[in-house]
């Protein structure tokens, strides 16, 4: 039996709340580094952007447990929101606070290490039209109480669909500490010559491998042929650098599977 007043560092516990019977997959899984439009692009070019890959896989995704189609009349009220869901359940979406804000009430209580608090914010990457999700910072290191997912629908009497199993919000540990402590400075380019030096070296090979892209793409055009992409893409953010001091690269991140405890 864990003591579930000491959390070890670079922890998060969720607590099932007590008589909840549920899969724990169904309910959050780590944040896969797939999306559907993404597979879609041509080629999957897109998944050669690495910055978006890496959002891609930080922390882990709440998920949906049932179909549901949202309408909003474009009233302030509670009731101004229809909410049909194929399975109703305890975790389901409901309206709760007008304003066409559609809110999800999840099954866990996070409690995280007194370091962190955790970021919660519409899955990364992925597209939901006709309506935004709302972020949020959560002191989960001392709140003894479970927060909410909420969506807020843009245009009204237009029917919003989410998935069973579609993600409806990322969490993310973050240190309570970082903002505050780091310093925004401002300066100028030439009063750092050695870092110039490597802006002006990475834009020019960069400069070079668009270069070398375009030209390709405009011979498969002549050629009536698909644009090959072998030799040109650009591997410089891949490959980074190693003797320079800095934390080693990371391309994705890598959130563990939610060990189970109980």
């Amino acid at each position: 039996m864990t003591d579930s007043k000491i959390i070890p560092a670079n922890t998060i516990r969720a607590h099932v709340v007590d008589g909840v019977h549920i899969n724990i997959s169904e309910h959050i899984r780590p944040s896969p580094v797939k999306r559907d439009w993404m597979d879609a692009v041509p080629s999957g070019y897109i998944y050669r952007c690495i910055p978006m890959l890496a959002a891609n896989t930080m922390g882990w995704e709440l998920l949906n447990p049932a179909d549901t189609a949202i309408i909003w009349d474009g009233g302030e009220r509670i009731e101004n929101l229809k909410i049909a869901c194929q399975e109703r359940g305890l975790f389901t979406a409901n309206s709760h606070f007008g304003s066409g804000i559609a809110t999800w009430y999840v099954p866990f209580l996070f409690k995280t290490s007194p370091d962190l608090g955790l970021y919660v914010c519409g899955p990364t990457n992925h597209e939901k039209k006709n309506a935004r999700a709302l972020e949020a910072f959560v002191r989960t290191d001392w709140l003894p109480f479970p927060f909410t997912v909420n969506w807020q629908v843009n245009h009204a009497n237009t029917e919003t669909y989410f998935k069973k199993g579609e993600p409806i919000a990322q969490i993310i540990p973050f240190p309570l500490r970082l903002i505050d402590e780091t310093r925004l400075e401002i300066t100028t380019l030439s009063s750092d010559p050695g870092f110039k030096a490597e802006v002006e070296a990475f834009g020019n090979a960069r400069a070079a491998n668009v270069a070398a892209q375009r030209a390709n793409i405009a011979k498969s055009k002549n050629n009536d042929s698909t644009p090959s992409q072998e030799g040109v893409y650009n591997a410089q953010y891949v490959k980074s650098k190693s003797n320079k001091g800095h934390t080693p690269h990371q391309t994705i991140f890598k959130p563990k599977k939610p060990i189970d405890i109980r």
